[in-house]
Protein backbone atom coordinates (compact mmCIF):
# COMPACT_ATOMS: atom_id res chain seq x y z
CA UNK A 1 0.00 0.00 0.00
CA UNK A 2 1.02 3.42 -1.11
CA UNK A 3 1.59 6.67 1.33
CA UNK A 4 2.41 9.87 1.19
CA UNK A 5 3.66 11.73 4.33
CA UNK A 6 2.76 15.17 5.24
CA UNK A 7 5.08 16.09 8.54
CA UNK A 8 7.72 18.52 9.68
CA UNK A 9 11.30 17.86 8.05
CA UNK A 10 12.51 16.77 11.63
CA UNK A 11 9.82 13.51 11.41
CA UNK A 12 9.99 12.90 8.45
CA UNK A 13 12.15 10.21 8.10
CA UNK A 14 10.88 8.84 11.35
CA UNK A 15 7.23 8.38 9.76
CA UNK A 16 9.17 6.91 6.62
CA UNK A 17 11.01 4.15 8.36
CA UNK A 18 8.27 3.21 10.67
CA UNK A 19 5.51 2.81 7.88
CA UNK A 20 8.47 0.99 5.48
CA UNK A 21 8.96 -1.49 8.58
CA UNK A 22 5.19 -2.00 8.72
CA UNK A 23 5.67 -3.16 4.50
CA UNK A 24 4.13 0.16 3.56
CA UNK A 25 5.59 2.11 0.45
CA UNK A 26 6.49 5.91 0.53
CA UNK A 27 5.53 7.55 -2.38
CA UNK A 28 4.43 11.41 -3.07
CA UNK A 29 1.83 9.58 -5.82
CA UNK A 30 0.17 7.52 -3.37
CA UNK A 31 -3.73 8.57 -2.42
CA UNK A 32 -3.37 7.84 1.04
CA UNK A 33 -1.87 10.78 3.18
CA UNK A 34 -0.52 10.87 6.77
CA UNK A 35 -0.43 13.84 7.84
CA UNK A 36 0.81 14.71 11.25
CA UNK A 37 -1.12 16.76 13.52
CA UNK A 38 -0.29 20.49 14.04
CA UNK A 39 1.83 20.52 11.74
CA UNK A 40 1.86 23.20 9.08
CA UNK A 41 3.03 23.58 5.61
CA UNK A 42 3.46 27.01 4.08
CA UNK A 43 3.97 26.76 0.60
CA UNK A 44 3.57 23.38 -2.39
CA UNK A 45 6.11 22.58 -4.65
CA UNK A 46 5.02 23.91 -8.69
CA UNK A 47 6.24 23.09 -11.61
CA UNK A 48 6.86 26.25 -14.33
CA UNK A 49 8.39 25.91 -17.78
CA UNK A 50 10.42 22.55 -16.60
CA UNK A 51 11.51 23.49 -13.24
CA UNK A 52 10.13 23.46 -9.86
CA UNK A 53 9.50 26.18 -7.37
CA UNK A 54 8.17 26.66 -3.80
CA UNK A 55 5.13 28.32 -4.16
CA UNK A 56 4.50 30.25 -0.41
CA UNK A 57 0.68 29.53 0.39
CA UNK A 58 0.02 33.67 0.62
CA UNK A 59 0.48 34.02 -3.17
CA UNK A 60 -1.97 31.41 -4.43
CA UNK A 61 -4.72 33.47 -5.77
CA UNK A 62 -6.40 30.17 -6.79
CA UNK A 63 -6.11 26.48 -7.31
CA UNK A 64 -8.21 24.72 -10.01
CA UNK A 65 -7.90 21.23 -11.33
CA UNK A 66 -9.12 19.99 -14.99
CA UNK A 67 -9.32 16.26 -15.03
CA UNK A 68 -5.83 14.89 -13.53
CA UNK A 69 -4.52 18.27 -13.98
CA UNK A 70 -4.70 20.50 -11.23
CA UNK A 71 -2.90 24.43 -12.01
CA UNK A 72 -2.21 26.63 -9.02
CA UNK A 73 -2.57 30.42 -10.17
CA UNK A 74 -0.26 33.02 -8.72
CA UNK A 75 -0.72 36.90 -9.59
CA UNK A 76 2.28 36.09 -12.03
CA UNK A 77 2.09 32.17 -12.96
CA UNK A 78 0.89 29.42 -13.63
CA UNK A 79 2.07 26.03 -11.89
CA UNK A 80 1.36 22.52 -12.58
CA UNK A 81 1.26 20.59 -9.40
CA UNK A 82 1.03 17.35 -8.03
CA UNK A 83 -1.24 17.68 -4.92
CA UNK A 84 -5.34 17.03 -5.87
CA UNK A 85 -7.65 19.46 -5.05
CA UNK A 86 -8.90 17.51 -1.61
CA UNK A 87 -5.43 17.37 -0.27
CA UNK A 88 -4.91 21.35 -1.07
CA UNK A 89 -8.38 21.86 0.81
CA UNK A 90 -6.92 19.79 3.70
CA UNK A 91 -3.91 21.27 3.81
CA UNK A 92 -4.60 24.97 3.54
CA UNK A 93 -8.38 25.15 5.24
CA UNK A 94 -6.92 27.21 8.27
CA UNK A 95 -4.93 29.44 5.82
CA UNK A 96 -8.03 30.90 4.20
CA UNK A 97 -8.93 28.47 1.70
CA UNK A 98 -12.11 27.09 0.41
CA UNK A 99 -13.72 24.92 -2.07
CA UNK A 100 -16.20 27.29 -3.70
CA UNK A 101 -16.86 24.77 -6.92
CA UNK A 102 -16.24 21.10 -7.61
CA UNK A 103 -12.76 22.11 -9.10
CA UNK A 104 -11.65 25.52 -7.72
CA UNK A 105 -10.44 26.07 -4.38
CA UNK A 106 -9.91 30.04 -3.75
CA UNK A 107 -7.25 32.12 -1.47
CA UNK A 108 -10.40 34.32 0.63
CA UNK A 109 -7.29 36.90 1.01
CA UNK A 110 -6.77 37.52 -2.69
CA UNK A 111 -10.67 37.93 -3.64
CA UNK A 112 -11.18 41.62 -4.84
CA UNK A 113 -14.65 41.65 -5.61
CA UNK A 114 -17.63 39.98 -4.98
CA UNK A 115 -20.60 40.13 -7.12
CA UNK A 116 -24.35 38.11 -6.92
CA UNK A 117 -25.44 36.24 -10.14
CA UNK A 118 -28.55 34.49 -10.85
CA UNK A 119 -29.50 31.14 -9.09
CA UNK A 120 -27.78 31.45 -5.65
CA UNK A 121 -24.79 31.75 -7.34
CA UNK A 122 -21.22 34.56 -6.82
CA UNK A 123 -18.84 35.64 -9.13
CA UNK A 124 -15.08 36.55 -7.38
CA UNK A 125 -13.12 38.83 -9.18
CA UNK A 126 -9.49 38.27 -7.58
CA UNK A 127 -6.59 39.97 -7.34
CA UNK A 128 -5.13 38.97 -10.93
CA UNK A 129 -8.23 39.81 -12.10
CA UNK A 130 -9.84 36.06 -13.00
CA UNK A 131 -13.74 35.50 -12.47
CA UNK A 132 -14.78 32.61 -11.03
CA UNK A 133 -17.79 31.50 -10.01
CA UNK A 134 -19.35 30.37 -6.49
CA UNK A 135 -21.66 27.64 -7.70
CA UNK A 136 -25.19 26.85 -5.57
CA UNK A 137 -23.62 23.99 -4.13
CA UNK A 138 -20.82 26.15 -2.34
CA UNK A 139 -23.08 29.17 -1.45
CA UNK A 140 -24.34 29.06 1.62
CA UNK A 141 -20.78 27.57 2.95
CA UNK A 142 -18.65 30.44 1.09
CA UNK A 143 -21.15 33.21 2.43
CA UNK A 144 -20.61 31.80 5.93
CA UNK A 145 -16.75 31.18 5.98
CA UNK A 146 -16.44 35.07 4.00
CA UNK A 147 -18.51 36.40 6.94
CA UNK A 148 -21.83 37.49 5.37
Amino acid sequence: MLFKIMARKENYEKYKKMLEQGGFIVSDDADLVLKELNSSIDNIVGKYRDRYEFIPYQEIVYIESFGHDVICHTLEKEYEIKEKLYEIEGLFEDKGFIRINKSCIVNKWQIKEIRPSFNMKLILIMKNNHKLEVTRSYYYQFKEFIGF
